[in-house]
């Protein structure tokens, strides 16, 4: 296994602090230097004592706090054992070669043959005599994996650093320092683990060494224990390592969270009294998931969930935050359609108890990924199935509304919620979604299990049949707003209509606390004195660069000329040739579209925030959307201009700091500025942003 985990591994100037960092490490000859802790002198000390005799280039180094087993020990001293009355760490300093055993006095070493000892390279011991699980477990280890090939990750390290089997070059020693508050056995978890997490070389089995004996498993019994250890991890985590090593070290910090979990099961702590407690120890990275392990009543289905950045998943994950309720949650990997922002979970990772994520086909709406989710979806509530009062799907995607389905057959007894976001069946042009059900038994399946009355509701169109179950048989419908409910059920006679509105709640996209817009600070910079606008989200055919361009146009127009216009948005060819092309481009600014997080702290910075309705006069008979960044933007406490249709939900809209236009209003475009700029107390025009054409 090859490592290469240098520190400020992304930064500027990360050759020039590693390089530095090498030059201070000090060159010892090629050896093994054995320290072994010794509570009484025994036949394990012996014998690593008489496999001295014969041994080459090792040296013994015997620690003890014990003054008589000193005198005893001093005895043995010769010019390959130093016998040393203080702790560990007194001992480090005494060592002579360049590789470094760690040992207690229940074990001892069976060296079968001379070792040659490679610069940069963590040696794995084998084991003899241990029964342990730990043992047993690093010895089957051994058997199915071949190191050489083995990948830098958090299963594998965590195999190899349970045990005191790990030959550390001796200038990796030094990263951790034993701490009293540590078990022996944690200590030298902790000694592995911070060797394996700072080599840049690689991992290799020392096949000549095997440790024979059981150690003590040493684990923590008490609260504090457990705290001290992840305040410990939690420290190295803030240091600047790179992305895989962070892996490992979070790995390790959920794993001692994870026992956190039984005090509270105990009932010796409330799961909020913990919470207080770590954060009174300076624990940064609670791994909530671990202390909500098994408290979770509703199952999530969100075929596309954080980490992968999608908007139907940040809502659904605002949906969990409002809710306040511990979760388990049912995604799939969105790897090939959708980017990662790991800082998404942060939403409402202290509200999850487990995420699964399943490995099915990744689309819009295939059959397929369909089939795929559902069957992954069914075989993990199986495992699960007596923990569960609810289930809760939303779409955007369809594949969750098709699984929730067969959980709800499975269960009867299981309420089953279920979200629109938007019209299904129909698009923003009003025309047919269709997509087929490529499985003729599905259809006829569906038609055995519904009421004879609904059979002609039922034909081979995803999105059609992810419209008709939910509305028949889910026990509550969630709809963003009225007019989208009122649309969705146009298609529908009154039996079904009457059905639908009996289930139906309207609940707009909820809104984060404010600081949540604080959890990532913007490194982007405005002008103060300018008007900041800001547009974000993704261009479409019914929204794009010209609405944008009206704007600075028609506020130009009006003699308006101290604002910038800050675009964030899904950047291509076509956008950019727009803006190149255009007579107002100095009063806008394009940039790549913004992480979550950061566009969160960025509608702080920004004086008002433009929001458009979606475009449906004379496609569609009243407007069904409410954009959902009005709920993004409401909690940024700046100015929202919203550019609407009339009587729309938005253009219906009342908030102390939302500022409604007609889309279609050009001329009153600079008198609603002229409003704001007031309430802002900016200047609407500034000498200096004058442009001299030649």
């Amino acid at each position: 296994m090859e490592l290469v985990n240098k520190i400020n591994i992304v930064d500027a100037n990360s050759d020039y602090i590693n390089n530095v960092i090498s030059s201070l490490t000090q060159n010892r000859p090629e050896g093994l230097t054995i320290i072994q802790k010794v509570d009484y002198f025994n036949d394990n000390v012996a014998s690593n004592i008489k496999q001295l005799e014969t041994a080459k280039n090792i040296e013994l180094i015997l620690c003890t706090s014990d003054s008589d087993t000193y005198t005893e020990l001093s005895k043995k001293e010769n010019e390959k054992i130093y016998v040393l009355q203080g702790e560990i760490e007194d001992a480090k300093l005494y060592i002579k070669y360049s590789h470094v055993l760690l040992l207690d006095d229940c074990l001892s070493l069976q060296i079968d043959d001379e070792m040659l000892y490679e610069d940069n390279v963590i040696y794995l011991a084998k084991v003899s005599d241990n029964k342990s699980i730990d043992g047993q477990i690093y010895k089957q280890y051994f058997k199915d994996v071949t190191i050489n090939e083995t990948q830098f990750d958090a299963n594998s390290v965590e195999k190899f650093v349970r045990e005191a089997v790990c030959v550390i070059p001796s200038k990796l020693i030094f990263h951790h320092k034993f701490n009293q508050s540590f078990s022996f056995r944690i200590n030298i978890w902790m000694s592995n683990l911070m060797a394996v997490t700072n080599l840049d070389g690689h991992v290799k089995i020392g096949r000549p060494l095997t440790v024979c004996g059981q150690l003590d498993r040493g684990l923590p019994t008490t609260l504090n224990e457990v705290l001290n250890i992840i305040k410990y991890i939690d420290e190295k985590i803030s240091k600047r390592y790179d992305q895989k090593v962070t892996e490992v070290l979070q790995y390790f910090n959920k794993l001692f969270t994870s026992q956190l979990k039984t005090f509270i099961d105990q009932g010796q702590i409330s799961k909020e009294e913990l919470i207080d407690l770590m954060k009174t120890y300076g624990v940064n990275n609670i791994y909530y998931s671990s202390l909500n392990k098994g408290d979770a009543r509703k199952l999530v289905l969100a075929y596309c969930f954080p980490p992968f950045n999608d908007t139907s998943g940040n809502v659904m994950a605002k949906r969990i935050f409002e809710s306040g309720q511990v979760v388990d949650v049912i995604s799939n990997d969105m790897s090939r359609i959708r980017n990662m922002d790991h800082k998404l979970l942060n939403i409402m990772n202290h509200l999850l108890d487990s995420q699964i994520v399943l490995e099915g086909a990744q689309a819009f709406s295939s059959w397929q990924s369909i089939e795929d989710y559902i069957d992954g979806v069914i075989k993990s509530y199986k495992m699960y199935k007596n923990k569960y009062e609810e289930i809760y799907s939303r779409v955007m995607f369809p594949q969750s509304h098709f699984a929730a389905f067969e959980l709800k057959k499975l269960n009867k007894n299981l309420k089953w919620v279920a979200e629109f976001s938007d019209p299904l069946y129909t698009d923003v042009s009003s025309d047919v979604r269709y997509a087929p059900i490529e499985e003729e038994d599905y259809i006829e399946g569906l038609k055995d299990f519904v009421d004879q009355k609904y059979h002609h509701l039922i034909d081979d169109n995803v999105f059609n049949i992810c419209e008709v179950l939910p509305f028949i048989y889910a026990d509550e419908l969630i709809f963003t707003n009225q007019n989208q409910l009122d649309y969705m059920l146009r298609r529908f006679d009154e039996e079904i209509c009457e059905l639908v509105k009996s289930k139906a709640v309207i609940s707009q996209h909820p809104t984060l606390p404010s600081e949540q817009y604080h959890l990532v600070n913007s490194f982007y910079r405005v002008k103060e004195d300018e008007i900041n606008i800001a547009y974000f989200g993704n261009f479409y055919d019914t929204r794009g660069f010209r609405q944008i361009e009206l704007v600075a146009k028609y506020l130009y127009e009006a003699n308006i000329n101290n604002f910038k216009i800050h675009v964030f948005t899904n950047l291509n060819k076509k956008t950019m040739k727009f803006y190149q092309n255009s007579a107002f481009k100095e009063y806008i600014v394009m940039n790549q579209y913004a992480p979550y997080f950061e566009f969160l702290n960025l509608t702080t910075v920004m004086d008002i925030l433009l929001i458009f309705d979606a475009t449906t006069a004379g496609i569609k008979p009243y407007n069904p959307y409410v954009p959902s960044k009005l709920s993004d933007y409401r909690g940024s406490g700046s100015k929202i201009w919203a550019l609407t249709e009339e009587n729309s939900i938005l253009d219906l809209t009342q908030d102390k700091n939302l500022y409604i236009t007609r889309q279609i209003d050009y001329q009153l475009y600079a008198e609603k500025m002229k409003e704001m700029a007031s309430d802002l107390n900016k200047p609407l025009y500034s000498v200096k942003n004058i442009q001299c054409v030649q």
